[in-house]
């Protein structure tokens, strides 16, 4: 999951008609997928189920490359039919209304604020890992990098696409060189026992998974910007779908057959330590922090913009809207979004939660909001396969929910408190009370500032 491309403009603009269309074609539209599924995750994820799970968790990616072209094409025609950078929430609200659509944003920036962290603790595992401190102090060095993330795209040197994608090549090289050094001390013995923790451990290592392929849903704020999309996104995703299949299952695989230091789920740094020993542990921690670092910069830069935009639709305080009128940078937002990591990174060390939990949260929270997409597909006026993509995505989705336990619970709760408080800030909702509690925009307070939200009725 990588948010390298995000609302950037408003909802319900027209697309471009394809004359007109100068976009993106087959190949563009291959890398932005690329780009969008293959980030941080695959340098601790495949550990991470390799630890839940053992040697079995090669079931579970096999299970997700297989499930991964159904909910592609489903997002890709989704896409393709209402071109909207609010994606998700655009969907939503086509087809059911601002109360769904606006709980659907909610959750989106929710799970992005809940989400974020993990690339913080990612980043904090491999600087304990390569200066060996105590794992203990995992939780406040996460603190450290998301205050550093912060404080970059303040300073507005959020992350480009060109430093992106030079990310992007310098991590899948990476990979590669690394699986091919590691492949002469790899053995097939370390598969055995193939299930360690039971068959009841692929649940959770579904769920755990699930986080690494979250972005097919990501082509939906792209669509206006895709040459003759029926065509484009339907040629991307035979091409993007097996890549990206194939690389997490190697990745995975390799991980498993090389020989390991306990259980840590550090990949890169297993991979070069088997051929290079200690100074090919110490690149591959290097390199996969350098690659975190310059990923967490551009989430955060995502989730400011996600909270921006719910703010300027009413969902949250009207100053979370507002930018600095020379930088342009979400100053309120990110301030805010600076609160709430640190917040739930302490949590996490007092409660003592893994990386693995929030992944597992996250994930089953974006299998709920592929559930409400799936519905919508299946809403009366849809061709024949659009419905079967819906009736697809739906099933897994929901398979994939009754497989993740406990976890389900804690996203439940979570898209309920939204939908609550979507309905709370819904105005024809409140009118009903006697417009007591609605909202109207009055002017906004400078260059670059949201609309100041005022009660109607109140006294000026």
């Amino acid at each position: 999951m990588r948010p390298d491309t995000l609302p950037a403009s408003p909802a319900g603009t027209a697309p471009a008609s394809p004359v007109q269309r100068a976009g993106l074609g087959t190949a563009g539209l291959v890398v932005f997928y690329l780009t969008s599924m293959i980030g941080a995750g695959i340098l601790l994820i495949p550990g991470l189920t390799a630890r839940t799970a053992g040697p079995a968790s090669l079931l579970v990616w096999l299970a997700l490359l297989a499930a991964s072209y159904p909910l592609a094409r489903l997002f890709a025609e989704m896409s393709a039919r209402h071109p909207d950078a609010a994606g998700i929430a655009a969907f939503a609200r086509h087809h059911f209304g601002d109360l769904l659509g606006d709980a659907a944003g909610l959750m989106l920036v929710a799970l992005y604020v809940i989400g974020n962290p993990f690339l913080g603790l990612a980043s904090a595992r491999y600087l304990v890992h390569l200066f060996g401190l105590p794992a203990e102090l995992v939780p406040p060095i996460a603190i450290g990098f998301m205050l550093l993330a912060v404080a970059f795209n303040l300073l507005r040197l959020a992350t480009g696409t060109k430093v992106q994608t030079a990310a992007l090549v310098l991590l899948m090289a990476g990979l590669v060189v690394a699986i091919a050094l590691a492949t002469p001390h790899m053995d097939t013995e370390r598969l055995a026992p193939f299930a360690p923790h039971g068959w009841a451990a692929l649940g959770p290592a579904v769920a755990i998974a699930f986080f690494s392929f979250l972005g097919w849903e990501n082509v939906s704020t792209i669509a206006e910007d895709v040459r003759d999309p029926h065509l484009t996104y339907r040629r991307a995703i035979r091409y993007a779908v097996p890549l990206v299949g194939a690389l997490y299952l190697a990745v995975a695989l390799a991980f498993l057959l090389v020989q390991r230091a306990g259980q840590e789920p550090v990949v890169l740094t297993a991979l070069l330590r088997a051929p290079l020993g200690a100074s090919g542990a110490v690149a591959g921690d290097l390199l996969a922090l350098g690659i975190i670092v310059v990923a967490t910069n551009a989430w955060v830069l995502g989730a400011s913009r996600l909270v921006v935009s719910a703010a300027r639709r009413r969902l949250l305080p009207a100053r979370l809207g507002r930018t600095a009128p020379r930088s342009g940078a979400p100053v309120a937002a990110l301030g805010a979004l600076a609160g709430c990591y640190a917040v739930i990174l302490t949590a996490v060390g007092l409660l003592g939660i893994d990386e693995a939990t929030v992944a597992a949260v996250v994930s089953c929270g974006f299998l709920l909001l592929y559930v409400l997409v799936a519905l919508c597909a299946l809403r009366g006026g849809a061709s024949s396969s659009l419905r079967v993509e819906g009736w697809l995505t739906l099933g897994i989705a929901l398979l994939f929910l009754a497989l993740a336990g406990w976890l389900l619970a804690a996203a439940v709760v979570l898209a309920v408190g939204c939908l609550a408080l979507s309905g709370l800030l819904n105005p024809r909702l409140t009118s009903r009370l006697g417009g007591r509690g609605r909202l109207r925009p009055v002017a906004a307070s400078g260059p670059g500032s949201a609309p100041v939200l005022d009660p109607v009725g109140s006294s000026s």
